[in-house]
This record gives C-alpha cells, sequence and structure tokens, in this order.
C-alpha cells in the first residue's frame, strides 16, 4: 500500500489548509476488484469516523491507468512514475484540461507562461513562441500521450481526452 500526501503549491490561494491523502492498492494486493471495492468503503467509513463530515473520494480503476493528471494536487503520473512539470507547464495543461474538445486562444494561454506581467505586449514574437515552447515540452513529458494537446492551426490549443487518460478533478463533492 502506498500512501503520499501533497503540499499546497506556495503562492496559491486556499480558504484553509487540506490534506490530499492517495491511498493506491493493486487488486494483486486486495485479492479481486470486490476486494478492493469493500476496501474501499471501509477506508472511506473510517476517514468519515475519525473526521465526522470529511470530503472523499473513491476511484477505481478497472485496470491500470496510464496517464493521471492530478488537478488537486497539481500532479501528473505517467505509467506510475511522477512527472515533473514546471509551473507554467502545469497551469497551461490545467487551463485545457478544464476545457475539454474546447479550442483555447494562444492568447488565452500566454499569462499562464512565467515572465510575464500585465502589461506586456503580448503581441511580440516572443510572447506567442514562449506559448509554442510550453506547449512543445508538455508534449515531450507526457510521451506517448503528447497527442491529446492538438494544435488548431490558426487558432490555438485543444485538449482531446482519450479513455487512457484519468483526469483527478475538484474534491468538492462530498461522499457517504
Amino acid at each position: 500500500m502506498t500512501t503520499s500526501s501533497i503540499e499546497n503549491p506556495a503562492g496559491s490561494s486556499v480558504d484553509s489548509p487540506e490534506l490530499v491523502l492517495i491511498v493506491q492498492i493493486s487488486d494483486t494486493n486486495a485479492g479481486s476488484a470486490g476486494d478492493l471495492a469493500a476496501l474501499a468503503d471501509a477506508l472511506r467509513e473510517t476517514a468519515l469516523d475519525l473526521l465526522p463530515g470529511a470530503r472523499t473520494h473513491t476511484l477505481l480503476s478497472p485496470g491500470p491507468t496510464p496517464l493521471v493528471i492530478d488537478l488537486p494536487a497539481r500532479g501528473l503520473v505517467l505509467d506510475n512514475q511522477r512527472v515533473e512539470l514546471s509551473h507554467s507547464e502545469f497551469e497551461i495543461l490545467a487551463h485545457l484540461v478544464r476545457r475539454p474538445r474546447v479550442v483555447v486562444s494562444r492568447a488565452a494561454l500566454r499569462p499562464l507562461g512565467a515572465g510575464y506581467s500585465e502589461n506586456d505586449d503580448f503581441d511580440t514574437d516572443r510572447g506567442n513562441r514562449s506559448v509554442d515552447v510550453h506547449v512543445s515540452r508538455i508534449r515531450s513529458k507526457l510521451g506517448r500521450f503528447g497527442n491529446i494537446i492538438t494544435t488548431v492551426r490558426g487558432s490555438g490549443y485543444r485538449f482531446d481526452p482519450d479513455p487512457r487518460v484519468h483526469v483527478v478533478e475538484s474534491l468538492d463533492r462530498r461522499t457517504a
């Protein structure tokens, strides 16, 4: 059993501190998928017993998920290996992932890149190329999943969902 917690990145605003706990257990450790479901329910109930009113989220994956984009934890895991993205790279990826199948212009992505202030002129070649370079680096780090970010010529970029990619979104839902 593997457990990890990921701290809130410096500089982001959060109303109150929050612990994100991820527990990953393979069916080889648990016995079967039915055992995994029962174990997940037991862990969720234990969490609620220890912290009444806690938000819980359970995900049972039918098989290995080669790529996980964890938005709340700002994490990217490819083939069970954590992939390091720069702050700007993650911001651009997250912006696209939150808008599946929607073309996002370079102008909308430029402010997410590092080194810009509100007064910068984004019509420069430097500004245009910065987004392209960030997207190129993201694609490279995504490996065989680099094609989930599509270039739409003359318009911008688009995130194309893939069934082998799991996106973890905000844990705002409360489950019992």
